[in-house]
């Protein structure tokens, strides 16, 4: 089948032959499919910060993409393998929560419990059983001849998120560091007005949106810190940390040609506020 996409995702890195392996069986299965790197550095096991890259990507995916992503810290457990389809994707995949942001609030999810491959292993389920799922979806193969219907799917709690018209304040959560040591929140959808910010929760059953005016605004971070809400780090003298609204809508925390995952002592976890004085 032409033009169908499958988008990879794991905690294998690449220093090793996982990632390319999988590759390798979704091709071997499906050698039309176009296959797309989306991040094999996942921290290991930390199946969060894939529910959240998924979640990320999505928006700038082909329509139809397969999504196989293998962050299985319960690898060779009772956990199920899963299978599922929704209008305009599908995904494979363990069920331990890895793609609850992505199927949140959708009504035409179909999911199946993988039986129709076996695993030869019981620590490589990526290669065994998932990769092998996902190329039967590209090569064309009803959902149904995959597995048998599976329900109740695990979830993963989503992250702190309210805002408080009141108090004109949002308080929610460090997620995680990026490469560069920018410490991405979970404070959004904000979209930049001309004096004022919206807020827009992307949490769903988050508070009613808001619009908090710039005047005053401040960003106070989990040990008593606080930093400015600018455009760019060029805003602010160098060393110095920095509050702005990323390429996904969502508020992170910077410091100018530094990190601040290093200096500020943010960890997942650690609350963030957005408040205006």
């Amino acid at each position: 089948m032409p033009d169908t996409f499958v988008a990879l995702l794991s905690d294998f890195g690449t220093r090793d032959v996982y990632a390319g392996v999988m590759k390798a069986v979704v091709a071997r299965i499906a050698p039309a499919a176009r296959l797309i790197d989306l991040t094999h550095e996942i921290p290991p096991g930390d199946v969060r910060q894939a529910a959240f890259r998924l979640w990320q990507v999505f928006p700038h995916m082909p329509p139809g993409t397969i999504f196989l992503a293998v962050v299985d810290p319960g690898v060779g457990t009772v956990r199920r393998p899963l299978a599922i389809q929704a209008k305009g994707f599908s995904c494979v995949g363990p069920d331990n929560g890895i793609f609850t942001y992505l199927l949140a609030g959708r009504t035409d999810v179909r999911s199946v419990v993988i039986s129709a491959v076996s695993p030869s292993s019981t620590t490589f389920h990526g290669r065994d059983i998932f990769a092998p799922a996902a190329g039967m979806l590209a090569a064309g193969t009803p959902l149904e001849r995959i597995g048998v219907e599976a329900a109740d799917l695990t979830a993963i709690p989503w992250p702190l998120l309210s805002g408080e018209s009141a108090s004109r304040s949002v308080h929610g959560e460090a997620l995680f560091a990026d490469r560069f040591g920018n410490i991405v929140t979970s404070i959004g959808r904000l979209t930049r007005l001309d004096d004022a910010i919206r807020f827009e929760p992307w949490v769903p059953g988050g508070s009613a949106p808001l619009v908090l005016p710039l005047a005053g605004l401040r960003v106070l971070l989990g040990r008593g810190g606080e930093a400015p809400v600018v455009r760019t780090y060029g805003e602010v003298p160098v060393g110095s940390s920095l509050a702005y609204i990323g390429s996904d809508g969502l508020l992170e925390i910077a410091v100018n040609r530094g990190s601040a995952e290093g200096s500020l002592g943010l960890a997942a976890g650690s609350h963030i506020s957005l408040s205006c004085e």
